[in-house]
């Protein structure tokens, strides 16, 4: 076992007015790191990691939001092999051309205390370890609420290099550095990575397989961009699939940013193109905006991250009353992005007056790249017609060639190619666990619950208190016998995670169910004491659980569960910004709710318990989907009062759920028979 540990971080601070050698001199000095060195020189070990080695800096500004004091801070990341050079560079040239610097430069000198530099050092640093630590830190002060403007954008992600075995170690060392030199601005790691921002952030490493899906669509634009903006040509829709957690909106995030960053500025005017990213759940669009607001890619949210109605509104022609008019297409955008594509309407509702969202967007765009997974398909009016899905859902391909094929789809003559995504990312388990919970999230059986070995560190040393046993922890699968028991592990799992800075932290959990028990935004129930809509049972007298209260009085904790739906419980710091611009899982005090498809979907747990209510039953070996037990009536209503897909959208439902947690999931099934399967594939496992 190797006991080797990787150097610790230099790590300084000073005013970023404060440029000189002599001012970092006096920086380290002030830090008590001196020592005589044999030339008879004031230099350190921390001097010469910071003056002589390749560093990277944080700058960050001071400020406090006018309305609630908290902290905000405008922050640039950078790497460089000279850091006075590059902070006088910084000061005194870049104000002449660019804005951000013309900005910081100005607040430094009015207040130098105001603006900030942290510099870091490594004796293991080289140009491909420090652009690596450079993308993991826009990576992460992307994802930290105080930090309202990230610049330096670039994505700096590298391949393999002679010292990349030591990255993750030496990154997590100058994070926990920073963190306490700044706990706010740099808060623990943990809490970094439960964020949303932080999962759908554009500087995550790529795998290959991301990394040849993203080369095909950026060939396709180089095309777009040599062909000229005639609107002559045929629109092209690339299909990108892949089954819940293949990194697909990771991948989309990373795609959209090189988009707008990387052909939407310059003063070349025929490399700038008109991106878009659609997604049709507010929570994730949310989330998109957040980031695409923070990272200037545009000023306020809605600009560049819409809706798929809100596109189509943008470019339509506008009626009297300033509303698109859906047959009336004006203008096309270049590229659109389409995340959960999936979710696109196949059909009208109250606020969408056409008949398909695709096509809609197609009418209106030149290039569109569709994330989808049918199987995440959830509601009636998002199935799509078998005839449509036949034209449009052809063979996708791996590799960085695609054949693209003509086709007629609502009328309109398209081009259309697909990709498809294998590998999974969101559950960090072994090959024979991910199969499991694939067969029976597809509705296909349930077999023996294989133990998951995890993956040991060789490089675990017990002394280190920051070094880890695992590489990857074994993932966890367990049935519960009683829905409160299941709520407590999960609660334990949630306290764990906030009483840790490592990483290695539980991280974010919740308690999720099938929506088998009524809810309404538009009204309150009469019937439920606090007057919510809550996920109730209770235990009878021969042990199993049912739906509803109990009939008798006097019930105890042990028999009686109910806890309310999503979106329901005050939040106890509703002015808190944070508190609003964060989805449903990040606030703690949904630890007391529960959590459906329409919270959760597209977003990540690390532990996922989920409460499998009758309408997935177990009968005669099969599992059996129960449209009369679902209160979904988005799932489970007819099209045109015939078409029938409540099945396929309650398999789905289940599908989402099953598949929102990283490090376990844990189970109850409502369903005597489906609970007493559950339990013997657990125990004999």
């Amino acid at each position: 076992m190797s006991t080797m540990r990787t150097p610790e971080p230099a790590i300084i601070s000073l005013e970023l007015a404060k440029y000189k050698e002599s001012d970092f001199i006096e920086a380290v000095n002030g830090q008590n790191k001196y020592v005589q060195s044999a030339r008879g020189t004031l230099e350190t070990e921390t001097l010469r990691y910071i003056l002589r080695y390749p560093t990277v800096y944080v700058v960050a500004t001071n400020d406090k939001n006018k309305y609630s004091l908290k902290p905000e801070h405008t922050v640039y990341v950078g790497e460089t092999n000279s850091i006075t050079s590059r902070t006088a560079q910084h000061l005194f040239e870049d104000p002449k051309s660019r804005e951000d610097w013309d900005e910081l430069s100005k607040r430094a000198a009015k207040d130098s205390k105001n603006v900030l530099q942290y510099v870091i050092g490594h004796p293991h640093f080289n140009k491909s370890l420090t652009l690596d630590v450079e993308n993991k830190l826009m990576q992460y002060m992307s994802s930290v609420d105080s930090v309202k403007h990230l610049n330096n954008r670039r994505t700096n992600a590298q391949g393999e290099y002679y010292t990349a075995e030591e990255f993750g170690d030496i990154f997590q060392k100058i994070w926990l550095e920073l963190h306490h030199q700044d706990p706010d601005l740099f808060p623990a790691e943990q809490l970094i990575r439960d964020s949303a921002l932080f999962k759908a952030s554009p500087f995550h490493q790529l795998s290959k397989e991301q990394l040849g899906a993203e080369s095909v669509v950026l060939n396709e634009i180089q095309k777009i961009i040599s062909e000229g903006t005639s609107n002559a040509d045929l629109p092209t829709l690339l299909f990108v699939k892949g089954a819940a957690g293949t990194g697909k909106t990771v991948l989309l995030s990373h795609l959209f940013y090189r988009l707008k960053t990387e052909f939407s500025e310059g003063d070349d005017s025929d490399k700038k193109l008109s991106s878009y990213i659609l997604v049709n759940h507010h929570e994730q669009a949310h989330v998109y905006n957040q980031i695409a607001t923070k990272l200037g890619l545009q000023k306020k949210a809605d600009e560049v991250v819409k809706l798929p109605t809100q596109f189509i509104n943008t470019y339509s022609e506008k009626s009297d009353r300033g509303r698109g008019i859906l047959d009336k297409p004006k203008g096309r955008a270049d590229v659109v992005l389409i995340d959960e594509a999936h979710l696109l309407l196949a059909q009208g509702n109250q606020g969408y007056s056409g008949e398909n969202q695709l096509a809609d967007i197609l009418k209106r765009a030149r290039f569109v790249i569709a994330v989808f997974d049918p199987a995440q398909i959830l509601q009636t009016a998002q199935q799509w017609d078998t005839e449509d899905l036949a034209i449009l859902n052809d063979d996708a391909q791996e590799g960085t060639e695609i054949s693209y094929r003509k086709a007629t789809f609502r009328g309109e003559a398209i081009r259309v190619g697909s990709l498809q995504l294998e590998h999974q990312f969101r559950m960090a388990a072994s090959g024979a666990v991910i199969k499991w919970i694939d067969d029976f999230a597809a509705g296909q059986s349930i077999g023996f619950i294989p133990i998951d070995p995890g993956v040991k560190n060789m490089d675990y040393d017990p002394s280190d208190k920051n070094s880890s046993e695992w590489k990857r922890e074994p993932f966890e699968i367990k049935v519960f016998d009683s829905p409160v028991k299941l709520h407590n592990a999960i609660a334990q799992k949630a306290k764990e995670s906030r009483n840790t800075d490592k990483a290695a932290g539980k991280g974010i959990s919740r308690v999720l169910a099938t929506y088998d028990w009524p809810y309404s935004a538009a009204s309150k129930p009469k019937d439920q004491p606090n007057g919510m809509w809550n996920v109730r049972l209770h235990r009878t007298g021969s042990g199993d659980w049912q739906m509803g209260a109990p009939v008798y009085g006097g019930e105890t904790d042990a028999e009686y569960f109910s806890m309310p739906w999503n979106y329901q419980l005050p939040d106890p710091e509703p002015t808190r910004r944070m508190n609003r611009e964060t989805a449903w899982a990040e606030k703690d005090f949904t630890l007391n709710e529960i959590g459906s498809t329409f919270t959760i979907q597209g977003f990540d747990l690390n532990y996922a318990g989920v409460i499998i209510g009758p309408s997935v039953k177990y009968r005669g070996g099969r599992i059996i989907f129960d449209r009369d037990a679902s209160a979904n009536k988005l799932a489970t209503n007819r099209r045109h009062g015939t078409e029938d897909y409540s099945e396929q959208n309650l398999r789905n439902e289940l599908n989402v759920l099953l598949k929102r947690g990283v490090h376990g999931l844990y189970l109850f099934a409502v369903d005597a028979e489906l609970q007493k399967k559950l339990m013997e594939v657990s125990s004999l496992g």
